[in-house]
């Protein structure tokens, strides 16, 4: 068995239902699988090397970046390297709860929020993390899919197969926190599919988080998505990872369905991963 301080408990597969309501069911085309030992080695490949000197913490700020419909603020969280390495900085976009309904993909980057904040700031050199953990806050409220305006965020975008410009103003206010700091790559994540879906070009980006999360791979969600990010960003050639996290929508799984996929976020996150991150925290999250 993998050591507790992974802890990505298959068991949690129970818990996911074979399809989704009113949804076409993914066509994963991989299943990574790994023994322990090749797991742990595996981790210990993509682990950062050990920082130069200090101990400072990541210094991760708020950022008020727009309002919803509702007049709601949208925040992201932005880690920055504190010092100017002369490198080029790439922006890195984790974002969840496009869909306010699919509630767990905004309390799980909850969780990695808090433990950026704990994590040694000279592990970040050329990269900036941006994180958007409730991209629709109207639709999350109301744990309703759509925003105040019956708007599908995740249909918002100007795209060869959408509208040419968008309507929502969460759509616009990102897309403007998009333009301050242009995407390098970005991570969408929904549920409730349980599949790391990527576009041809993009898997070798996938790959890592699907192996470190133990999560299958897809390259069709199994229905149409015009105007969706996905696409955007591929129009615009950006690099875009959508993961679909597994069903269940309690807040007492939120803890489970960060752990499945923490190291893959982190790794995602930093391009390596942090020594601090290997350790984890589900059953302190579980006590809470």
């Amino acid at each position: 068995m993998r050591t507790s301080l992974f802890l990505i408990p298959h068991v949690l597969l129970f818990f996911t239902s074979l399809a989704a309501t009113n949804a076409a069911e993914p066509k994963p085309s991989q299943k990574p699988y790994f023994s322990s030992g090749a797991f742990m080695r595996y981790v210990a490949k993509l682990t950062c090397k050990a920082p130069s000197g200090g101990k400072n913490t990541l210094h991760v700020r708020k950022i008020k970046y727009g309002m919803s419909e509702r007049k709601q603020p949208l925040f992201a969280y932005v880690a920055h390297p504190d010092e100017d390495t002369g490198t080029e900085i790439e922006n890195v976009y984790l974002i969840a709860a496009q869909h306010g309904d699919e509630q767990n993909s905004s309390r799980a980057l909850d969780y990695f929020v808090r433990e950026l904040k704990t994590t040694r700031a000279d592990y970040l050199e050329s990269r900036r993390i941006i994180v958007v953990p409730k991209y629709n806050p109207d639709g999350f409220k109301k744990n309703h899919r759509l925003n105040a305006k019956k708007v599908d965020l995740n249909r918002d975008f100007p795209t060869s197969d959408g509208e040419d410009n968008p309507h929502a103003v969460e759509t616009k206010a990102f897309l403007k926190l998009m333009k301050k700091y242009p995407a390098s790559y970005i991570y969408n994540f929904h549920q409730p599919f349980r599949v790391v879906l990527y576009n041809p070009e993009d898997e070798e980006i996938a790959k890592p988080f699907a192996l470190l999360s133990d999560y299958p791979m897809g390259q069709d969600v199994g229905y149409p998505t015009p105007g969706s990010l996905g696409i955007y960003s591929r129009e615009k050639k950006i690099p875009i990872i959508t993961v679909e996290l597994m069903r269940s929508m309690r807040p007492a799984m939120a803890p489970f369905i960060y752990e499945e996929i923490r190291l893959a976020l982190f790794n995602a996150a930093f391009g390596c991963i942090p020594k601090s991150a290997q350790k984890s925290h589900l059953e302190k999250y579980l006590a809470e």
